[in-house]
């Protein structure tokens, strides 16, 4: 059996760009699993152990921690998270089983290195067994369709993954492009940013659609307003919010941040709560292509994460408190983001 390459790899996610050709190829739409039913499910599509499945922790991992909780041992969530998860669990089988076993006419044809590769015909060579990588692939999905989808619950909308993601070829690029980040670094990490590059996938153009026009408040801030109705001493929120942030800065090599994080001696549910929304979209996002900014900005100090959750923070919280409209919010976190990418991607880092 050949090797899966770049190459082979970036010709069968090409289906992930179009919504219509994907609809084609995806299960016909069906009555919707539970999250037990979706998780039982997505442990035997890469034959893993169900039990692991069955664990908070893993359910965190594919789609955040606030965004479900165990009830006498059995996980619950609301409608929203839940049909986001239906959905991206419908679309990595899609990914897994073979989107275009059948099509050879999407086989490498370009001369050079990889001239003569096999098509690639799913990705159960990369998946199976492979828990860690499963659910890096399936937060992102969930992200997106979170982000970018209609999972709203009339009797049509959003019945599939592509249904729900249809009207923007922009937004499939960029999902494109974050599948192939995640897969490409288990095949060859050396040259896969230079591979990005030559097809278009990463950069300045593509970031553009991968933040913009994305519903971040729906995404992230609602669920961290609905997840406690009390919150701890202003002591104790800081320390865990401290903990959280140093703990994320560590994956890029950052070191602790010393100084006071949470702004103002009025401390409230409201702050806390966008903060903490803040933190899971920066851990959302260190899923996708703009994490090398990110990379960049903490090599050199961690106080430009820590600045740029307090940013991301008073957009959500103003809009919690009604001062702006979620549109707003919406626009300005994606006008931060694409400014701290712009900042943080040149080939100097910030001093």
């Amino acid at each position: 059996m050949s090797a899966i390459t770049l190459v082979t790899l970036h010709n069968y996610l090409k289906l992930l760009e179009t919504a219509s050709e994907l609809q084609t190829k995806l299960p016909a739409p069906s009555n919707a699993r539970t999250l037990k039913e979706g998780l039982y499910e997505t442990s035997r599509l890469i034959g893993a152990d169900d039990a692991v499945f069955k664990q908070a922790d893993t359910l965190a991992a594919l789609i955040g921690a606030q965004r479900f909780l165990m009830i006498w041992g059995e996980p619950s969530a609301t409608d929203h998270a839940a049909r986001g998860f239906d959905h991206a669990r419908a679309l990595l089988t899609g990914l897994v089983s073979g989107l275009n076993a059948e099509n050879g006419a999407l086989a490498p044809k370009s001369a050079g290195p990889h001239a003569g590769d096999a098509p690639c015909d799913d990705l159960k060579r990369l998946l199976t067994g492979n828990v860690p990588l499963t659910c890096r692939l399936f937060r992102a999905l969930f992200e997106h369709l979170l982000g970018f989808a209609n999972l709203s619950t009339g009797p049509t909308a959003g019945a599939s993954p592509a249904g729900a993601l249809a009207g923007s070829q922009a937004h499939h690029r960029a999902l494109l492009s974050t599948v192939l980040f995640i897969l490409g670094a288990e095949i060859d990490r050396e040259h896969l940013m230079a591979f990005m590059m030559d097809h278009g996938l990463f950069g300045m153009p593509l970031f553009e659609q991968l933040l913009q026009r994305r519903d971040y408040c729906a995404a992230f801030h609602s669920f961290r307003r609905l997840e406690r109705a009390f919150m701890g001493s202003p002591a104790a929120e800081e320390a865990h919010l401290r903990n959280r942030l140093d703990a994320f800065n560590a994956q890029f090599g950052g070191k602790p941040y010393g100084a006071k994080i949470l702004e103002g001696d009025g401390l409230d549910k409201a702050k806390v709560d966008a903060y903490l929304a803040a933190a899971d979209l920066l851990e959302a996002l260190a899923l996708t292509p703009w994490c090398l900014s990110l990379n960049n900005a903490l090599s050199a100090t961690s106080s430009h994460c820590i600045r740029s959750v307090s940013m991301i923070a008073r957009h959500f919280e103003r809009s919690g408190r009604g001062e702006i409209t979620e549109e707003r919010a919406n626009q300005e976190i994606a006008d931060h983001l694409m400014a701290f990418a712009r900042q943080f991607l040149a080939d100097a880092k910030a001093a």
